[in-house]
C-alpha cells in the first residue's frame, strides 16, 4: 500500500502546501512508469526517448509515464494530472538525487524498481505475463 494512502488513513502525511494528487489516484485505471533524473538526466533522458519511441505499446498496456523532478511533475506519456513531486517521492522512497525507474501496476504496488535504463521490451514482458483483471498487474 502507499505510504500517502496510509498516512491519509491515520491522520498523518506529507506537506499539504505542495497540494496535488499521488499515485493512489491512479489504481485500477492505469499502470505507471515513474522516471526519476536525480542527478542524472542524461540516463532520464535515454529512459524516456526509448519508452516513448513505443507509444503503441504503452497505449495498450494503459501505461501513463511521468518524469518526477525535485519540484514538478511531467506527464510524459497519457492524461495530464496535478501531481505532487514530493507525495510521489515520499510513496515510493526515492532519494532526490538518485536516477530510478519504478512500475507501479494497477493495484498500487511497485512491480519494477531499477536505478538503471531497463528495455522496454523488460518493461512490456513483466506487464504481459500479469493479466489485469486476473492479478495485480
Amino acid at each position: 500500500m502507499l505510504k500517502s494512502l496510509t498516512a491519509a488513513m491515520l491522520g498523518t502525511g506529507i506537506d499539504p502546501q505542495h497540494g496535488g494528487e499521488s499515485l493512489v489516484d491512479f489504481e485500477w485505471r492505469h499502470r505507471v512508469l515513474i522516471i526519476f533524473p536525480g542527478d542524472h538526466p542524461d540516463e532520464a533522458k535515454r529512459q524516456a526517448d526509448r519508452l516513448l519511441a513505443e507509444t503503441e505499446g504503452l497505449r495498450e498496456r494503459d501505461l501513463i509515464v511521468l518524469e518526477v523532478g525535485r519540484g514538478d511533475v511531467k506527464v510524459l506519456f497519457g492524461p495530464q494530472y496535478d501531481l505532487n513531486p514530493h507525495a510521489i517521492r515520499y510513496d515510493l522512497d526515492v532519494a532526490d538525487g538518485d536516477f530510478a525507474l519504478l512500475l507501479v501496476g494497477m493495484d498500487g504496488s511497485v512491480k519494477l524498481r531499477a536505478n538503471q535504463v531497463v528495455p522496454v521490451s523488460t518493461i512490456f514482458e513483466l506487464i504481459d505475463q500479469r493479466p489485469a483483471g486476473k492479478t495485480s498487474g
